[in-house]
């Protein structure tokens, strides 16, 4: 039931519960939502290795801004008995979500909660995706304060030597990226540029590695500065980076 109220200016439809037709809409959305966020969190729940199903949660996670309820489901995951390596991979990947919506202080503790999920997921499988997702997180931390660029350069290096013929050509191409990357914030120039070529020989589409080389000073600097700011927000979708064993 409605009731117009109007005034000389114009009209406004108003709900029998005081609500704006636009109210009521949102609330009809809002109510869509949390049972689109149900619908996963269960069949989740039924299947925690499930890399994509885990991704695209997060990615409703993320149109929504609900970071502490993916993180806080997640983790009961990964804490039951039996857990897999994949809902490790899965439980980091949300506290990578909300890294660019947090504080300084906050992003240092989502990135070290990150890196522990990952580091317990190697040690129950090691995987390409595993090692290049911690060692890009270590290319994040300054430099000069906390001299985790060459721990990341190890992880990405170690995530090379993982690939095989079957691992996803997108994923490779992000790793060789930011190994490059790595380098170049250790200021060793050469090792970067020699890095980016060889990943470009092998997949000469790659947008980024492209970018890169066609760069050089100042201009090159402020594409790995930019690539590595933590309030960027990276892709976590998995989208062409499956599967990973």
């Amino acid at each position: 039931m409605c009731a117009l109220v109007a005034n000389p200016a114009h009209s406004v439809v108003v709900s029998g519960f005081g609500r704006t037709s636009a109210e009521q809409e949102r609330a009809t959305v809002d109510a869509s939502y949390w049972r689109r966020i149900e619908t996963f969190e269960k069949a989740i729940a039924a299947d925690p290795e499930n890399l994509k199903l885990a991704a695209d949660y997060r990615q409703l996670v993320i149109a929504g801004g609900q970071f502490d309820r993916s993180i806080d489901f997640l983790e009961r995951l990964a804490k039951q008995q039996g857990s897999g390596p994949a809902v490790r991979i899965s439980l980091a990947l949300a506290y990578v979500d909300k890294v660019p919506t947090s504080g300084d202080i906050r992003r240092l503790y989502l990135g070290r909660d990150a890196m522990n999920a990952l580091t317990r997921s190697i040690e129950q499988k090691p995987s390409v995706l595993a090692y290049s997702v911690r060692g890009l997180i270590n290319l994040f931390y300054n430099t000069f304060i906390f001299r985790r660029t060459d721990k990341g350069i190890a992880d990405l290096k170690q995530a090379l030597a993982l690939a095989t013929a079957e691992t996803p050509p997108v994923l490779l191409a992000r790793v060789y990226v930011a190994l490059g990357d790595g380098y170049f914030r250790l200021d060793d120039l050469a090792r970067a540029s020699e890095t980016w070529s060889a990943g470009l020989a092998k997949y000469p589409e790659d947008a980024a590695l492209t970018l890169r080389q066609s760069k050089q000073g100042r201009q090159l600097a402020n594409v790995v500065s930019t690539a590595l700011d933590a309030r960027r927000r990276i892709d976590t979708s998995l989208n062409e980076v499956l599967p990973i064993w």
